[in-house]
């Protein structure tokens, strides 16, 4: 794993083979806090996979209790199952199409907005000036549960986990690339996602070793560039429902984590709804700890990207992946001595 030039320099103006162990520390830091992570991912995903196979024969159950109990009271069965599978057909073409004229607008039309570089430019100049100390970042990761949801971007370097999981450490670790859809057609009043698929998770690392032992005051600053889709028509007789959800959390790691801190940024659900929207949004987060002078610090930025969504037709997407002007941006974390 390489870190930026810039990163690297923080360690290595005094002495080459000092800077070197340094270096190295740093580097195992950040991958000891990336297995952990990935550990706890994986143990989820395996823990969901159980839990999915015992509510699907639950959901089996409840069905046939349902229809037994329709047919006790002279319900024409035959044309109930051919109802749904007719209103399923309908709700499917409608996804179909809206999807195929409108996605392509948004995933792969975007513009850059080049006023986002000029606008981060005069921030860093600013905080410099004003005595604050600017971490470049060190090193992002992925965890994902399905690699294959990013077979279209050949750069990313997957090592592979349980049930078709994986991580990733993007060689560019200044855009992150993750995305969450959700299509679960089935037309009755439930959903899988709580048993089911894990959420994928993105950080990013920035490293520093504070030159006095004091309290900081730590700002993240990151760049968010995509869209969500959310679509469902919800029916006086089945359950329809769409969201999506992006959370994210920091901590401070110089001996052990400090503790997360949480900053839901995203949250957009309905039952009725035909909605694709952009996401550019320029997001800071805060965090105060006490330090010790000479040892190496992590801060630590993670969040998950999560769409849900059950019921013919309905679809949900959070995307910061697609095409060239989707990603997540970690521009820097600013460091002052409170």
């Amino acid at each position: 794993m390489a870190l930026t030039e810039n990163a690297r320099t923080e360690t290595t103006e005094s002495n080459p083979r000092d800077g070197k162990a340094a270096q190295y520390a740093i580097d195992s830091r950040v991958r000891a806090i990336h297995d952990a992570r990935f550990a706890e991912f994986e143990k989820e995903l395996l823990n969901r996979k159980n839990l999915l196979e015992r509510s699907t024969e639950q959901q089996k159950a409840r069905l046939t209790q349902r229809r037994d109990f329709m047919e006790s009271i002279g319900t024409d069965m035959n044309k109930f199952t051919a109802a749904i599978k007719k209103d399923n057909r309908y709700q499917e073409d409608g996804l179909k199409s809206f999807l195929g004229e409108f996605r392509p607008k948004i995933a792969h039309d975007r513009p850059i907005n080049p006023e986002l570089t000029k606008e981060v430019a005069k921030l860093r100049e600013v905080l410099t000036e004003t005595g604050h100390t600017i971490l470049p970042v060190t090193a992002s990761s992925i965890i994902t549960d399905d690699v294959g949801a990013y077979a279209d971007r050949n750069e990313l370097d997957w090592t592979e986990g349980a049930i078709g999981g994986g991580w990733v450490f993007p060689d560019d670790p200044s855009k992150i690339h993750i995305k969450d859809t959700r299509h679960y057609p089935n037309a009755l009043c439930w959903d899988n996602r709580d048993n089911g698929p894990a959420i994928p998770e993105f950080a990013a690392y920035f490293t520093f070793v504070p030159a006095q032992t004091a309290t900081y005051e730590m700002t993240a600053v990151f760049a968010f560039h995509g869209f969500h889709i959310l679509r469902c028509d919800d029916s006086w007789w089945n359950c329809r429902n769409a969201a999506v959800h992006v959370n994210v959390q920091m901590n401070v790691n110089q001996y052990a984590m400090a503790g997360w801190h949480d900053f839901p940024i995203l949250n957009a659900s309905n039952d009725n709804v035909d909605e694709i929207v952009s996401y550019d949004r320029t997001h800071f987060f805060d965090y105060t700890t006490g330090l010790r002078a000479g040892d190496p610090v992590v801060v630590v930025v993670k969040g998950i990207v999560e769409a849900t969504a059950h019921g013919g037709g309905a679809y949900a997407e959070a995307n910061f992946s697609d095409g060239t002007a989707n990603y997540i941006e970690p521009l820097f974390v600013s460091v002052q001595q409170v």
